[in-house]
Formats: C-alpha cells, structure tokens, sequence
C-alpha cells in the first residue's frame, strides 16, 4: 500500500443553479468504462469507487441517480466526461482510519449492463474487470453456461484474437476488457476444436475444479 495515492485518479463534479455552484472533486481508486466513438473524449461510465466525506459522497450519490455527468482522470486515462446512466446501482461503506475521528465515506457506483449477467447474455458482449485469460475464459464459462475445463484457456485465449472478439476498456486500478460474442458463437469455436482436436475433453469424469481467484486478484495494481 506504500504510495498507493499515486495511483488513484481524481472524479470532478461541478452542479450549477440560479444561486450556487457545487464543485466536487474526489479521490477515484476504481474506474471501468468504455469510450464512446461521439462525441470525442466522452465514456460510459460501468464503474466508480471514489472516497470523500460525508457531504461529499451524498453528493456524487444523488448525481449518478438523476444521471448527471462527471470527469474522471488518472493513470493510462486521460481527462473523460463519463456517466453511469440510468438504472445505475450504489452501494456505501465505511473507512475507518488510525488517528480520523470520522470515517471517510466510500461509494461505488455500477451500471446496470455490468451488474447484470443476464444482459451480457442477450447482447452479444461481456465486460469483464480483469484481463487475466484464466479469468476471462472462467467468466464466460460460467455466464454462457458452456462446457469447459480450466485446460483449455490457452485455446480460449487464441480464438478470442483469432476473431478479433476481445477489446480494452478504460481501466484506473484494473485492467478491464469486452469480449464479444454470443453463446452460439462461443459453442461453435467450441465444436470446430473438438472436432480438429484442438482441444479434448478430460478422460475422467467428475466435478470441474477451477482455480480460485479473488477480487484481490482482479483488482490487483496495473503497470
């Protein structure tokens, strides 16, 4: 955790009325989207994990719920206008530091495509938060209800740029991707191995024990 501040990036909120102007700027230690082809340097928002006081994080609250716009920036991501649109999701917590009397408030903020399996099931494409191939291929797996063993992610791997089916994702303290793809297209890829036997089923058997893998792992530090 040593300089872990330098990696975090900055959320900016600026609310103007008749009387006042509301200026926001926060602490951003998560952020996935994607860009928009227009206008320019436009994203939608997936994910925010920002932390603030208390006025401030009510704030940021209220805004994703009325679908109000921010600047996100930070490593690998240059000044964005992002929005989370509508039906996006918040949780809170707390954050309890030595020597603070009061807590600091952390947010996050999820749209509603990322917090739903069943959405990237009937559109064609999976956000993902990590890029790790094991995870990749674990995820879809287990979204699409397809068979597989964890043996065959290399083969996974391959086919995914092979159909030039996977893209980066705006990341700041992850490395997020898109895979694109239905169940069909995913058991066809499937069926064509089989049958070159590029890949084959186990000899044995039995329950499909994958590698664990925590979020500590997805959300590990991106250099």
């Amino acid at each position: 955790m040593k300089n872990a501040h330098l990696r975090f990036g900055w959320l900016m909120y600026v609310k103007s009325t008749e009387k006042t102007t509301t200026s926001i700027r926060l602490h951003l230690d998560r952020f996935i989207g994607e860009m928009l082809p227009d206008p320019p340097r436009q994203a939608k928002a997936h994910l925010i994990s920002v932390i603030g006081g208390d006025t401030q994080i009510a704030a940021i609250s209220a805004a994703i719920s009325i679908g109000d716009r921010f600047m996100v920036e930070g490593p690998r991501v240059p000044s964005t206008r992002v929005c989370l649109e509508r039906n996006a999701q918040c949780f809170k917590g707390s954050i309890q530091l030595p020597g603070r009397k009061k807590p600091l408030r952390h947010l996050i903020g999820v749209s509603e495509e990322f917090a739903s399996a069943s959405m990237s099931r009937n559109c064609g494409r999976t956000l993902l938060a990590g890029s790790d191939r094991q995870f990749v291929w674990a995820s879809i797996a287990q979204i699409y209800g397809v068979p597989g063993v964890p043996e065959w992610t290399g083969w996974f791997s391959d086919e995914l740029k092979t159909h030039h089916a996977v893209i980066d994702a705006l990341g700041i303290g992850c490395d997020p991707v898109i895979v694109k793809g239905t169940k069909q297209d995913f058991l066809d890829w499937l069926g064509w191995a089989v049958e070159s036997e590029a890949i084959r089923f186990p000899l044995e058997t039995g329950p499909i024990r994958w590698p664990a893998l925590s979020l500590e792992d997805i959300f590990r530090e991106v250099v």
